[in-house]
Order: C-alpha cells, then structure tokens, then sequence
C-alpha cells in the first residue's frame, strides 16, 4: 500500500503541474503530494532497509503535511489571502517539528526523541485543531455553494481530507500507545485517488485532465518509483551510493516532468496571446476605421467641389479636421491605457454610467443613480473605459440585459460604482484570480479587463472589490475618492 500510494501521489503532483499550471489550486497541492509521496517511499524504505535515516525523513515528512493540507483547503475555497494569520501560525509551529526532526540525523537522542511518545503528542496537539479548522471551512464552503458542479467538487475534497488525515492520524496516534492499524498508507491513497477523480471528472483545475495524461503520468511515475525501490535494495550497503544514484533518477523525472510541462503550457499560451493580439487589433482597427472613413469622404468631396461652392468647402474641410484630431485622441487614449496616466478633471459618475448603459443598450430600469449626482477627480477617459470593461463582463455573462444594474452611491469616504448581474457567477478559485492578467472563464475572453479596471482604480487612488458565487451572478465595486 505504501508503494501503491507514492505511487499516486507522485502522479497526482505531477498531473497537478503539468495540466493545472494555470490553476491557483496547483502549486500546493503539487506540494503536498510531493511531501506525502516522501512520507510514504520513506515508510516504504524503512521497512524494506532498515536504518534511523528513513525513520527521521518519515517524521520530517509528517511535520510539513498539516500546514500543506491547509494551504489546499485555503486555496480550493479562495481564502488563502484572507487566513493568512493562520497559515503563518501553522507553518511556524509545523516548520518547527520538521526541522528539529530532521536533527536525527546526526544527533542519536532527537532520532529517539522521534520514536518516543512526546513527539507524537507534539504533533497531534497541533494537527487535531488544524484538522478541525480545515473540515470546518469545507463544510461551510460546501452549504453556501450554489452550483452543482462546485458542490460535487467540495464534496470530494472533503472526503479526501477526511479519510487521508483521519487514517494517516492513526499512525502518529500508535505513538502513544493506542492499539491501532497501520492505515496512513491507504487513507492518503484513497485521498489521492479521490484528488484524481476530481481533476478528471469535475475540473478541479479549472478545466478537465484527459485521461490519455493521466495514464501516462502513472505509467511514468509508477516506473520511477520501482527503479527508486531497486536502487535501494542494490547499493543497500553504501548511503553514498544511494545518494548518488537517487539524485540520478530523481533529475531524470524532474526532467521528463519539466518537458511534459513547458511543451503543454507553451502551446496553450501561445494561442490565448495570439488570441489577445487579434482581439486587441481587431478592436484598435474598429475604433479608427469610422474616422477615417469619415475623413476620406470628406476629401472626395473637396475634390469634386467647385471654387464658388465656398461654404461646402469649408464645412468639410471642418469635419476633415475634427476627424483627424479624433483620430489622434483615440491614439493618444490608446496609450495612456497602456501606461495608466490619468488626466484629472471634474467627473460626474452618473454621466459615466449613463454613457457605458447607452453603449450597452441597457435598458433605463438597470440605472440606479444617486440623487444627489455625486463628482470626483477623474481621468474620464480611463474611468469610463474601466466601467465599460466591468459592464461588458456582466453582459456577456447573462442571457438579458434587465439582469445587468449599474448603481451609483455616495459614501462618506468614497464615490462607488456598483455593476451587478444575475449570471453564472465564479466559484471560490476564480474569485481569487479574477483581476490577474491573462485570466478568463470565457473561451474567447482575452483575461485583461478586470485586470486594467484594477490598475485604473489604483491609479485613481481608489480600488475595486468582487463579490461572486457559481450560479448566484456577480458584484463588482468600483470606490473612488470624493472629490
């Protein structure tokens, strides 16, 4: 069974870098396996080889699990920002244990201290509470998520939890005495097999792992491995030897694993670049076409005119102008965009929010202004631009457009703009990287909207907030100071 599951959960840290790269979720997850994978093999050699060496690495591996496990459950229900007291707590404490564990090595009363009682009572007073914390916050993810698809998601990470840390905790638990089985093997299996499931069926990485890329990664790590337990057996007798030849083999999976993984990210980021770069070109010619077209009408017609139609001339000469500077302020606003300069004059947000809701089509019952017609000092410009970005998502999120309301409402400290649809909504994961660049839930989404929205307000010395649930629509707040 321990072989089995360093088995999975080397395959499972592996699938979560390659197919997950985008994924919030990746990265610890990937650590957490790779920590239990170390806890196992290391299990495995102590009973296959013998020695104090495997004996303190299964401790040091235990140590880090906890705070591990509480960084994937933070991540998955997107709180890891906000609990960040308490995963510093948890590394502290954890951190700790695992170094001093690891002291075994060369210091013969630690490696005994790690065999003794009070390491295990050391480690369960810290990981019991912790355990508790982190099946307290699924549960609550769990009852408040709208979408099933979210629910079938929670629902199988908390029985991972539950059954991986439940029967892992009865190994340390034998450490005071208890009478218990040896289960930490299979609970951290059915643990990794369930994680498996879940990125295969349920998209547990934003999108779904094919089954052809999970076969692989367990026929390739299932090879590693064995070849791990011979060189073990082999150079039994030699811990340099050992050393040697794991450092072989382990720079030839890091190896395979790091080539798997840049050739399928290269690919799918060099078509959503190319994607963003049409989009953005598509848009830039859009904007200049109707000035232009303007303008060169108005010089065939000065072309064609007679001396004495002077009127006519010099009313197209006028237009031939003002497109012309329009041409040049739609590239100058172009560029303060890119560079996020704004200009401040006098703004009233409700003109910004009439003139985005004409842009949209939005109908007059989705405007809710404030009475009072509050200004502030703004880049109009930029702010409308910002505003746009948010409203377009909540259109294009919904199937109407009475499900789209643009509020605008004066607080003492700030001027809000408050866009709201009743769309499909975002779950805890897209929440958290929602106003990253390059991000998007939408397959022809380019993922630079609420990223730019975010700088604007930043440079406006303000900032905006996002509140949504899969199924339940979206909140976007847009808080500039009063001016």
């Amino acid at each position: 069974m321990s072989l089995f599951a360093a088995i999975g959960h080397l395959s499972l840290a592996v699938t979560a870098l390659v197919s997950g790269r985008r994924s919030a979720l990746a990265r610890p997850l990937a650590a957490l396996c790779f920590v239990l994978f170390g806890w196992n093999f290391a299990t495995l050699a102590e009973h296959l080889i013998g020695g104090p060496t495997f004996a303190v690495l299964d401790s040091a591996f235990t140590s880090l699990s906890p705070p591990l496990v509480l960084e994937v459950v933070l991540c998955f229900v997107g709180q890891a920002r906000r609990q960040r007291l308490a995963r510093v707590l948890v590394w502290l404490v954890f951190g700790a244990l695992s170094a001093v564990s690891l002291l075994g090595v060369v210091s013969p009363e630690i490696a005994t201290w790690i065999d003794s009682p009070r390491w295990a009572a050391v480690f369960l007073l810290g990981w019991v509470p912790t355990l508790a914390f982190d099946l307290f916050v699924l549960v609550r993810h769990l009852r408040g998520a709208g979408d099933l698809a979210e629910k079938a998601r929670t629902r199988t990470v908390l029985a991972a939890v539950a059954i991986g840390a439940t029967f892992s905790t009865s190994d340390v638990a034998r450490g005071l005495g208890l009478p218990l089985p040896y289960l930490a093997s299979i609970g951290t299996l059915i643990a990794a097999a369930l994680l498996m499931t879940c990125a295969v069926r349920f998209a547990l990485f934003d999108r779904n792992v094919s089954t052809r890329t999970t076969v692989y990664v367990l026929g390739m790590i299932g090879a590693f491995v064995v070849a791990y337990l011979v060189l073990f057996r082999v150079f039994a007798g030699s811990l340099a030897a050992q050393a040697f030849v794991s450092a072989i083999v382990t720079l030839l999976v890091v190896a395979v694993a790091r080539e798997l993984g840049i050739a399928l990210a290269e690919s799918r980021e060099r078509v959503q670049r190319l994607a963003v770069l049409g989009r953005f070109s598509a848009q830039m010619a859009h904007d200049l076409r109707s000035p232009l077209t303007a303008l060169l009408g108005a010089v065939d017609v000065l072309e064609g005119t007679s001396d004495d139609a002077t009127a006519t001339r010099k009313e197209f000469l006028d237009l031939a102008v003002a497109q012309a500077r329009r041409i040049s302020a739609i590239v100058d606003r172009y560029d303060r965009m890119g560079r996020i300069e704004p200009r401040l004059t006098v703004v009233r947000v409700n003109e910004v929010a009439r003139a985005v809701a004409r842009a949209h089509a939005l109908p007059e019952a989705s405007l809710r202004l404030d009475a009072k017609d509050p200004e502030c000092e703004a880049d109009r410009d930029l702010l409308e631009s910002a505003v746009e970005n948010v409203v377009r998502n909540a259109v294009e999120a919904t199937t109407s457009l009475a499900d789209v309301t643009i509020e605008t409402l004066e607080e003492p400290a700030a001027l809000v703009i408050r866009v709201t649809d009743r769309g499909a909504g975002m779950d805890a994961r897209q929440r958290e990287r929602a106003f990253e660049d390059f991000f998007t839930t939408k397959p022809s989404g380019s993922g630079l909207g609420l990223a730019f929205t975010k700088r604007v307000l930043i440079a406006h010395g303000g900032d905006v907030t996002l509140a949504s649930e899969s199924g339940r629509g979206t909140t976007v707040e847009l808080r500039l100071k009063r001016g």
